[in-house]
């Protein structure tokens, strides 16, 4: 790996590649404390070009996380997106992620099911750009998160695959979670044509960058506007399975402390299974994006 040192004055924090697709270590930054505008700068610099960031051995509050995610625009608030609970006094703009039930957790919940491959909040209007998640308590070699880089994905497609998705769009579910379970407050969908969710181009410009880059939302639970849903379903695992490939891809293995940050507007994840009898718990929060183009 090569070292990208990033100064600031008094300060330096150094970026470390994965040497995969995707995803650099960032050290010499400490996220409890505010960030100088030359620090804050490397940092988006760093994500821009890498996708995913990883910080090690880092202890956050609620309103630390809030902080650190909120110098990347405004946050997303929680509330009901998933189950409909969480601790009472916990800040709107924090998600837990969490198999406790002390976490609002529903008994007989799937909460250690794999997380199917998907971008997050993406069935917004203005879906997430960042997502900020920190492992507060994640023993080692489970729940591994894999992503994927979308840009690469796009550069790759084939030809004719190319042809049948210029100018389409895709819905963006609402009604279902990357586990499959149903949202509370939602009916089951038996017609995709006419699921909730919002409406995204499936090839989308990157507001900073400029790049194009595949943006389907979750495996699964798409469906492509204008074609039947049988056809939708067959483009969107054409789609899916390309986007799968392993050289579009690098994997995290959580440790206690980690903060890992990634740009949905052109990278996907996904998280493995793991035992429900282990316990594990994570905080989030996710900056609010633009529309995609």
């Amino acid at each position: 790996m090569t070292m990208e040192p990033a100064q600031t004055h008094d300060t330096s924090i150094s970026v470390t590649p994965s040497g995969e697709a995707l995803g650099a270590e960032v050290n010499g930054v400490d996220l409890a404390s505010p960030l100088e505008s030359g620090v804050l700068m490397a940092i988006k610099a760093a994500w821009r070009r890498h996708v995913v960031l990883l910080f090690r051995d880092q202890h956050l509050t609620d309103d630390e996380l809030i902080t650190f995610g909120g110098q990347f625009g405004p946050l997303h608030q929680t509330e009901g997106l998933a189950h409909g609970g969480k601790p009472v006094g916990t800040a709107p703009e924090i998600e837990i992620i969490s198999n406790q039930l002390e976490d609002g957790v529903p008994a007989g919940a799937r909460d250690s099911d794999e997380c199917t491959w998907h971008t997050d909040m993406s069935m917004f209007d203005r879906p997430a750009s960042a997502s900020i998640l920190y492992a507060e308590d994640v023993p080692s070699g489970i729940g591994q998160t894999r992503f994927t880089n979308l840009y690469d994905a796009h550069e790759a497609l084939p030809e004719l695959l190319r042809q049948q998705i210029e100018g389409r769009h895709t819905i963006h579910d609402f009604a279902y979670t990357a586990m499959g379970e149903l949202r509370a407050g939602f009916e089951p969908v038996i017609d995709k044509s006419k699921g909730p969710g919002a409406r995204h181009p499936i090839v989308r410009t990157h507001a900073e960058t400029g790049r194009k880059a595949l943006y389907l939302g979750r495996k699964g639970y798409g469906y492509v506007l204008g074609l039947p849903v049988a056809a939708s379903d067959r483009l969107l695992d054409e789609l899916w399975s390309h986007m799968e490939r392993p050289e579009f891809i690098w994997e995290h293995d959580w440790r206690n402390g980690d903060v890992v940050m990634w740009d949905n507007r052109c990278c996907a994840h996904s998280r493995a299974s793991f035992d429900r009898g282990l316990r594990r718990r994570l905080r989030r929060v996710t900056v609010i994006g633009e529309r995609p183009v």
